[in-house]
């Protein structure tokens, strides 16, 4: 028997009869699907216990009153034409807002229940495996506080955001990035993306990045903001940046002393570790400096390493490195590379060759006479120092010297560590 009458009955009692064993077929088969839809699918009324039990405890998320991984971002399917008007166009249309606080984004539908099933769960999983389904603004208020929910023991890791490593800015509330959005609602909505300024550091009010993009599109924006000034900070070159700061990090000096005494000192400094509160590095700390002496151990004092000096001079300039064109005296090149790749070793670092210079004298003995010979100065004659000496002198000790302390802290001495 027709139910329904106007210009779709037709098409409404035909799309009852094909869906007369659903729950809510009067109701054109939707309704009740969309409630259990919005909780994704918590219950099952075939089941005594009430509860669809998932695979693994992460699928469990109904259950625990989680649809969707949070109660308050799930879907949201909104009746735009309820049973009494749909008589009349012979079907129903709906909004389906994919997260529920995200009003502006929204699909309008149109079509039979079964068509609209289908259209509800189609777009929805299209979302999430697109990652369209991600909010930014969630995104944001996580990473401006950098992720302090996420794994359970970040201090494993050596990036700047994890555990005690933490990115200073982000420490301090005052100095946290800042997000300021430019769009309402209702561009948002017609354009289909989003355009605001971004702070990487809010107390730097002249420092700020015009950013524009769907929300995916955004958070690499900002990722690749922050990412290249961290780069910048460590010692990259980009963007026609200078080379990083030099002065005030780690320093490192080796004291060697020959048969007679003379003392010979050469050094370089760490970049990647630093331990001013105020510079974007992760800090140096005891078990760094352990380290330092260990392989300073290891490199001069096992056994205690011969710098032959001599009077040709390698140079070499990498101030990622720590060596900002330092040069040392030696007899040749293959002497020269060995003490400075024992000194790179120390922080774990290789030999860049392109960086390597040599120069010598193309009449050494004329330009650096052992015996130079005395010369005669407001009438009185003077003896001349010898100048680029050969000799040998073997490693001694080794010192770090921290931007914020006075005086500096003794690694090793005599061919043993003595810091503990």
């Amino acid at each position: 028997m027709a139910k329904y009458s106007g210009l779709g009955a037709d098409i409404l009692n035909a799309y009852e009869a094909s869906e007369s064993e659903g729950g809510d077929a009067g109701d054109f088969g939707i309704d009740s699907f969309t409630n259990k839809f919005e909780d994704e699918f918590p219950g099952d009324n075939d089941d005594l216990g009430g509860t669809y039990l998932g695979y693994s405890p992460e699928a469990n998320r109904p259950i625990e009153n989680r649809p969707w991984g949070d109660f308050s971002d799930r879907p949201k399917v909104w009746e735009l034409n309820q049973p009494s008007a749909a008589q009349v166009s012979g079907l129903r249309i709906i909004d389906l807002i994919p997260r529920r606080n995200r009003k502006w984004v929204f699909h309008r539908l149109a079509g039979t229940p079964t068509e609209l099933r289908l259209l509800i769960q189609t777009i929805q999983a299209t979302r999430q495996l697109t990652g369209a389904n991600i909010d930014f603004d969630q995104w944001f208020e996580l990473y401006r506080n950098g992720f302090l929910g996420f794994i359970e023991n970040r201090n494993l890791g050596n990036f700047q955001l994890t555990g005690d490593n933490q990115w200073e800015r982000l420490k301090n509330p005052e100095t946290r990035p800042r997000w300021e959005e430019w769009t309402s609602s209702f561009q948002r909505a017609d354009l289909g993306f989003r355009t605001g300024e971004y702070w990487p550091d809010r107390s730097q009010e002249s420092n700020s990045f015009l950013l524009s993009g769907t929300d995916l599109m955004l958070i690499n924006q900002i990722l690749q903001i922050d990412h290249q000034q961290a780069k910048n900070a460590l010692g990259g070159k980009s963007n026609n940046q200078q080379w990083p700061p030099f002065k005030g990090q780690p320093l490192i000096k080796l004291y060697f002393v020959s048969a007679d005494g003379a003392v010979a000192v050469t050094s370089f400094r760490i970049m990647a570790k630093t331990d001013d509160p105020k510079v974007p590095l992760p800090k140096i700390d005891k078990t760094d400096l352990r380290n330092y002496a260990q392989k300073i151990k290891d490199q001069f004092a096992t056994p205690l390493f011969t710098w032959e000096k001599g009077k040709q001079i390698l140079s070499y300039k990498n101030r990622f490195q720590g060596f900002d064109g330092q040069w040392w005296l030696c007899r040749n090149a293959a002497g020269g590379r060995e003490l400075l790749t024992r000194l790179l070793a120390i922080q774990d670092a290789e030999l860049d060759t392109s960086k390597l210079r040599m120069s010598a004298a193309l009449d050494e003995a004329a330009a650096f006479p052992e015996n130079p010979p005395d010369i005669v100065v407001l009438d009185k004659p003077a003896k001349q120092e010898k100048e680029r000496p050969i000799v040998d002198v073997v490693f001694a000790s080794a010192e770090i010297y921290l931007s914020k302390l006075k005086k500096p802290i003794s690694l090793v001495e005599r061919g043993r560590i003595v810091y503990n």
